[in-house]
């Protein structure tokens, strides 16, 4: 038995050691979600951040207990608190709890790249990415012609999405242009290379990609070659990107609050997610500069920026 399954076992002895359904339940290793408790990690007082917590609140069916991290203080803290499992929102909660190996830990809030590649078994948590599937879907309908999609990405941090979202396009029959970007000098070479191959140029929230210059720079890409940008997060729409599929953060908490009601179940494997509700955010002012006709039952649905 690993160190997880251990510990989760542990914790339901001593939940149930006096009553007689005991055995029958520790065979399982679940534990009864009310007595399931967690501790959530912010360093923070942000909207989105309250908002997730209130999402968690709202599914797990839990017991929990917020703790705040000072300047110093590491996970040593949480575990004296012998929670059952541990929530982080925010890339910084996140690395100061990821060193937890005795419990499970679930991350939300936490930019992609750090939780790139694979992780330990008892990491879980929800992307702030949306589903590629979905992204795709909602560029087909802002922009119903295009027919190739343009990606700037480095491998270190976002390989895996792209080969998702490279599936996806397949099979809506769209074409995934990838360049892979080691630095973000490359940013200008790679965009100039494929402005002459794309429709619609893919923001994805990649380190490498995404900084304050190449920020700058693809937007002035995007009206200088009329190559509208389809982004990740609100404020690069209000910056001149022509639409974006934001996620919503209480829906995130949900989904890590279900994550929570499925390992007091006493599932042990890593489980990670796409966040799989957002809404859909258009520039319509961008959108007319650049000779865009969005369809109206597209805009009633999507907020506006107008």
């Amino acid at each position: 038995m690993d160190t997880l399954s251990r510990y989760i076992c542990s914790r339901v002895r001593n939940i149930l050691l006096a009553t007689a359904a005991f055995a029958a339940v520790a065979a399982g290793c679940p534990v009864p979600a009310e007595s399931f408790e967690i501790i959530v990690v912010k360093n923070a007082e942000l909207k989105p951040y309250q908002e997730v917590l209130r999402g968690i609140r709202d599914s797990c069916d839990c017991t929990v207990r917020e703790v705040k991290l000072r300047n110093g203080e590491g996970s040593e803290n949480i575990l004296k608190k012998s929670p059952d499992a541990v929530i982080a929102i925010g890339t910084s909660a996140f690395k100061k709890v990821r060193g937890i190996h005795s419990l499970p830990v679930i991350y939300t809030m936490v930019m992609p790249s750090e939780t790139a590649g694979p992780l330990r078994p008892n990491i879980s948590g929800v992307s702030m990415d949306s589903d590629p599937a979905e992204a795709i879907a909602a560029m087909r309908e802002v922009f119903p012609n295009a027919k190739r999609i343009g990606v700037l990405y480095d491998p270190r941090y976002t390989a895996a999405f792209v080969g998702d979202a490279a599936k996806e396009a397949a099979a809506a029959g769209v074409e995934l242009v990838v360049r892979q970007a080691h630095d973000q000098r490359d940013i200008p070479r790679l965009a100039d290379e494929m402005r002459n191959n794309i429709d619609v140029l893919w923001m994805l929230p990649d380190p490498t990609v995404i900084t304050n210059a190449t920020v700058e720079y693809l937007l002035q890409f995007s009206f200088q070659y009329n190559v509208p940008i389809f982004a990740f997060a609100g404020k690069y729409v209000e910056l001149g990107a022509v639409a974006a599929l934001v996620v919503d953060p209480h829906a995130i908490g949900v989904q890590a609050g279900e994550i929570v009601k499925t390992l007091s179940a006493g599932r042990k494997d890593t489980i990670r997610v796409y966040a799989r509700t957002h809404h859909l955010l258009i520039n319509t002012k961008v959108a007319a500069k650049m000779g865009l006709k969005i369809r109206d039952e597209i805009l009633k649905k999507a907020d506006k920026i107008e």
